[in-house]
């Protein structure tokens, strides 16, 4: 079986990546394939097409009924939990054993429901898929670490075996979440509740918008994200080159300029952890503290105030 890494908000160049390595959703931005090496990443946030790109899990799937082999000597590497992640280390952790699973209809409906709302927020929201996300708001937080992501998959394999039933009251929304919305015509919102998160600002009509909520010692944890790159609004990426220069943003972009004024209010923040994302979808820093994972010192106000300049 595959050896399992987790190491919160860490982001590697593919050139850093060892031998006989898996690097998961961010770990390294964008699909990369080195068989020569053993070496690939499955990630659809940057060097991508959002639009074009299958989320992890999809990938991770399809890869494993492609031919690609673990076993033992094969270090999977990750870097944040959500439902996606989870479900492709469960998908790489069963298949050396259980490869027939891959093929199990409700293995199917999982990795297509999951990948789907990951990547696009489309579709169906598979009963497991909260379960599977930690609570990290102030009231209920899951301090993200390598035991709570072996948790995470110790649960989904218990739901596949039939041992763990899903009960109505299982899946918790954001408590305390808020967000605003976008169209093309109208500009910004204002701030409404939001107890799905981007289901909520996209059920309402909004083709982009921001979701946030407190987390940690008074800091806040921010998600920026539009339908598509069909949408005319330039969310990200926020770096010109992460991989080579971290503190390189740029201002043309919403992460972009999130990023210059994360420095400005915490002078200490580490860049390579900073506000970061893909063309359509990214976020605040996420950051290890005494008191549970920790998000960007920008408030709301401050947040809103710098995006109501991009208008298209």
């Amino acid at each position: 079986m595959a050896v399992i890494k987790f190491s919160f908000g860490t982001i590697l160049p593919f050139s850093a990546l060892p031998p006989n390595s898996i690097a998961l959703d961010g770990v390294v931005q964008g699909p990369h394939l080195d068989p020569a090496n053993r070496r690939y990443t499955f990630d659809h946030h940057g060097g991508c097409s959002r639009f074009a790109t299958l989320a992890t899990c999809q990938q991770v799937l399809l890869a494993l009924q492609m031919g690609l082999a673990v076993d033992e000597k094969t270090v999977v590497l990750t870097n944040d939990i959500d439902a996606d992640t989870v479900v492709a280390v469960w998908l790489l952790v069963i298949s050396s054993s259980y490869f027939s699973r891959l093929y199990a209809p409700e293995v199917k409906r999982l990795v297509e429901q999951v990948g789907m709302m990951d990547a696009h927020y489309m579709g169906e929201l598979h009963p497991m898929h909260r379960l599977l996300t930690p609570r990290n708001g102030v009231a209920a937080k899951e301090p993200q670490s390598l035991e709570l992501l072996v948790e995470k998959v110790q649960l989904l394999e218990k739901w596949f075996l039939g041992t763990f039933k899903i009960k109505p009251a299982d899946p918790v929304p954001d408590e305390g979440a808020e967000a605003i919305g976008w169209t093309p015509n109208g500009g910004w919102s204002e701030t409404f509740n939001s107890v799905n998160g981007f289901n909520d600002v996209y059920d309402r009509g909004y083709s982009a918008g921001i979701t946030w909520k407190p987390v940690a010692d008074g800091t806040w944890l921010y998600t920026v994200a539009k339908r598509s790159d069909f949408v005319q609004l330039a969310i990200g990426p926020g770096h010109v080159d992460r991989n080579k220069d971290p503190s390189d943003y740029r201002t043309d972009t919403i992460l972009g300029v999130l990023g210059m004024n994360e420095l400005l209010v915490n002078p200490n923040q580490d860049p390579a952890t900073s506000w970061g994302g893909g063309s359509n979808i990214g976020g605040s820093p996420r950051n290890k503290g005494p008191n549970g994972d920790m998000g960007s010192r920008l408030t709301p106000q401050d947040v809103i105030r710098i995006v109501r300049s991009f208008r298209d």
